[in-house]
């Protein structure tokens, strides 16, 4: 792929410039898009303790009835 000329009202150094530009909005938006499925994984698993952590406090509070489980 051939970059996109610049307008002949442009200078070469403003040429430079905005495919210097584009290319770090593109660089951006895919570190971005990392960052955001980070913050994701990473709420996950804050749900992943928080539920197990209900979980074992209802356990040992005995709201969980387990009767006709051993068998």
């Amino acid at each position: 792929m051939t970059a996109p000329l610049p307008s002949p009202r442009f200078s070469p150094t403003a040429g430079l410039f905005n495919t210097l530009v584009a290319h770090l909005n593109a660089r951006l938006t895919a570190r971005i898009t990392e960052l955001r499925l980070l913050i994701a994984a990473e709420t996950e698993i804050g749900h992943q303790h928080r539920t197990a952590r209900d979980f074992a406090d209802s356990d040992a509070a005995g709201y969980i009835d387990r009767t006709g489980l051993e068998a």
